[in-house]
């Protein structure tokens, strides 16, 4: 059976990375959702000089199936397609966030690929309007930010 917490791009990882992120910038981590279990819910929830973090994040998709009936299977959706559409589900989520929450800082979070940063560059400008930022999260698990504006 293959052990999809052993990718780095795993959307587990990627919140994992993220909070440790935000620990070491100053923030308290108030929420995770348990990714491996699936929990639905805000991805991390954080707070910082009074403010509010809510972010939503993504993993990447595999080449083949994680589902341990059909592993080794290779998926018939390429991955690059399959991320447009989990970045779409990430920007719904993160507007939804922010109706609800509307002093929250949102954010998205996903691995750094080249597919998620050319939609990011695609969609910051309106992003931007919306106030919603960007963290990536690379292989190393080295975090890179953009447009979290009203952080303190």
């Amino acid at each position: 059976m293959t052990d999809v917490t052993s990718d780095w791009f795993w959307e587990g990882n990627v919140v994992e990375a993220i909070t440790r992120f935000l620990m070491q910038d100053g923030w308290t981590i108030e929420a995770k959702a348990d990714t491996h279990s699936k929990e639905r819910g805000v991805d991390i929830r954080a707070s910082r000089n009074g403010r509010t973090l809510l972010v939503e994040a993504k993993g990447y998709p595999a080449k083949t199936y994680r589902d341990p009936r059909r592993t080794g299977e290779v998926k018939p959706t390429n991955p690059t397609n399959q991320a447009q559409q989990w970045y779409s589900h990430a920007l719904l989520k993160v507007m939804r966030l922010q109706a609800k929450h509307p002093n929250a800082i949102v954010a998205l979070g996903f691995p750094n690929f080249p597919r998620y940063r050319a939609l990011f560059e695609e969609t910051h400008g309106g992003l931007a309007k919306l106030g919603v930022g960007m963290l990536t999260v690379d292989a190393d698990g080295n975090v890179q930010t953009w447009g979290l504006h009203g952080q303190d």
